[in-house]
């Protein structure tokens, strides 16, 4: 964990691509570890994981935007130069320990730290790039289904490789951070004495690499606290900077939607905690009365009960939510955040 993976949070380089090729319907590291840690596969927990793996892939999608790419560049270049410079000005000092080597070695990730993210940012640009060449050329043409897997497969490969390089520098980087502490340790003040400069370069350096660390646990510690306590949060976080377009209001409109109505006395007693009474939508489409279990009258979203007379809707898949919670979720992503059911295409994701 160093100061040039600025960008990589909370646990995972955040400059990595996520899910691309065959790879996309596999789970998160974040969406298993809240799958391991409740130890249950209750519909709130299937939920939170989907949310997962969406903030996972606005997450690679934000950290290869141009500005954080040009930022993560810039300061990791700027770690070079500076230690460029101050070696250049310090041949006269003569450390008792080799602090100049560790300046030169972590310099020397720092770059190639910039060479990976440069490679894969163009590699995503270029991906970008042909799959809007290949969309417009769609409306024109339906063959070149095989130039299309054979550019996603060496895409993958790309990718993987590329992965696979940052991994091993992190490696490194970890392992070059805990010889630079021995070093700065072991040198004591004779080495603040014989090459103070050098001294203060090598400890900014490690301060910065703490800080960052923490950070990144910090972080990582907010958006799985938030994950699990305030998901509605999170969506309307998702929706503000969503990226990509999910369903309409012209498609939300046509989705059944109810008004829950608590049950009497009587109706308790026949083990139904409330109904779900249809409401006209613009489509015409009155849908019928549901009948409610007692553990099924809570919305998996926010995890609050149906309160008498709050609107609901229900999607194609007969999954239903709070209509507050479930529309800004939609919005963002046009599939059902419990079994995948795309509302547009009318297929379940695998």
């Amino acid at each position: 964990m160093s100061a040039r993976q600025i960008i990589e949070v909370p646990q995972t380089p955040l400059l990595r691509s996520h899910h691309e090729g065959n790879g996309g319907g596999r789970r998160t590291s974040l969406a298993q570890l809240l799958g391991r840690a409740t130890g249950r596969r209750g519909p709130s927990v299937l939920v939170r994981e989907t949310a997962a793996r969406e903030l996972e892939e606005r997450r690679a999608d934000w950290g290869y935007s141009k500005p954080v790419v040009a930022l993560d560049m810039s300061w990791n270049m700027a770690f070079v130069v500076v230690s460029a410079v101050m070696l250049a000005f310090t041949v006269d000092e003569r450390p008792n320990m080799p602090i100049r080597v560790w300046i030169v070695g972590y310099a020397l990730q720092c770059f190639v730290h910039v060479v990976l993210v440069w490679i894969e940012y163009h590699r995503r640009n270029r991906r970008d790039s042909r799959q809007r060449q290949r969309e417009s050329d769609a409306e024109f043409s339906s063959d070149g289904n095989d130039s299309d897997d054979s550019d996603g497969d060496v895409n993958s490969t790309q990718s993987r490789f590329t992965k696979r390089c940052e991994s091993i520098n992190t490696g490194v980087s970890f392992l070059w951070w805990m010889v630079g502490f021995y070093w700065v340790v072991s040198g004591d003040d004779i080495l603040l004495q014989d090459a103070p400069r050098l001294y203060w370069l090598a400890v900014v350096f490690l301060a910065f690499d703490v800080f960052f660390a923490i950070f990144c646990v910090v972080l990582a510690c907010l958006i799985g606290i938030a994950l699990c306590c305030c998901l509605p949060c999170i969506i309307a976080i998702l929706y503000a900077v969503a990226g990509q377009e999910g369903a309409s209001e012209a498609d939300l409109s046509i989705l059944p939607k109810y008004r829950f109505r608590l049950s009497n006395n009587e109706e308790k007693d026949s083990g139904g905690a409330g109904s779900m009474v249809p409401i006209e939508t613009t489509s015409a489409y009155l849908a019928t009365e549901r009948i409610l279990l007692p553990e099924d009258a809570e919305c998996c979203i926010c995890l609050c009960p149906y309160e008498d007379g709050v609107e609901l809707h229900t999607l194609p898949c007969n999954h239903h939510f709070h209509s507050s919670c479930i529309v800004k979720w939609l919005k963002m992503n046009a599939t059902c955040p419990l079994c995948k059911y795309n509302i547009l295409k009318g297929n379940e994701q695998v």
